[in-house]
């Protein structure tokens, strides 16, 4: 994610690149999401432990409060926040103690002069703004809404919970859907296949040259 944000803002001497060819929003509008899917997944790879019991009825779940914390983490790198140097456990060769393995410091510290200044699309949800558990549940949803995650949030549990892990041979399956498939089913639900932000023609304008791309909305419209 903190990649992702920074490959398309203005640290990466690109931004204004992608905008002039006209790809710059549908870069974000398009991959955002994806990017968010594969966080919650990585998070979901390193929190969920199989229940013991195989006849065990228990859907599979996701913690949001894990998310919550990988996206504030993500947040932080973004702003410049850094790990600490711990003179205690760093030897003067550079290499980490043995000790240091017992030894709990935080795990990023504000720069001195301060956090950086995110413009809105810079940051994990808007600019500055830190996420917390209804931003997370809000994105999550959007991802379950259009198909990209299957399953349910429990808003008194705070987790997320995956659809029919068994009858699709494991939660990764059932609960990530292959990206492609998903896509391709959406698209075929209509008269035309067409594929997001693909591009149908380019013309010459007055102010230079206008790409054409599928399913693009005016702005303010439903959908």
């Amino acid at each position: 994610m903190v990649a992702f944000k920074r490959a398309l803002g203005p640290e990466s001497g690109n931004e204004r690149w992608f905008f002039q060819k006209g790809v710059l929003l549908p870069l974000l509008s398009r991959c955002e999401v994806l990017v968010w899917r594969s966080l919650a997944r990585t998070v979901f790879l390193l929190t969920y432990q199989s229940p013991t019991d195989p006849n065990s009825r228990k859907a599979p779940t996701l913690d949001l409060g894990d998310l919550v914390a990988a996206a504030q983490y993500c947040q932080k790198k973004l702003e410049g926040w850094v790990k600490p140097i711990d003179s205690m456990t760093a030897m003067q060769s550079g290499r980490t103690h043995p000790n240091a393995m017992f030894m709990k410091s935080p795990d990023l510290v504000p720069p001195s002069e301060g956090p950086k200044k995110l413009g809105a699309q810079g940051g994990m949800v808007f600019g500055n703004l830190m996420p917390n558990l209804v931003e997370i549940e809000a994105i999550v949803a959007s991802i379950v809404q259009q198909g990209l995650l299957h399953g349910f949030i429990s808003h008194n549990q705070g987790k997320f919970a995956i659809i029919g892990a068994k009858q699709r041979g494991g939660p990764l399956n059932a609960g990530f859907p292959e990206v492609w498939e998903v896509l391709k089913a959406r698209a075929q639900k209509g008269d035309d296949f067409e594929i997001p932000g693909w591009v149908l023609k380019e013309r010459a304008g007055m102010g230079g040259t206008v790409v054409h791309l599928t399913s693009a909305r005016p702005i303010g419209s439903d959908g």
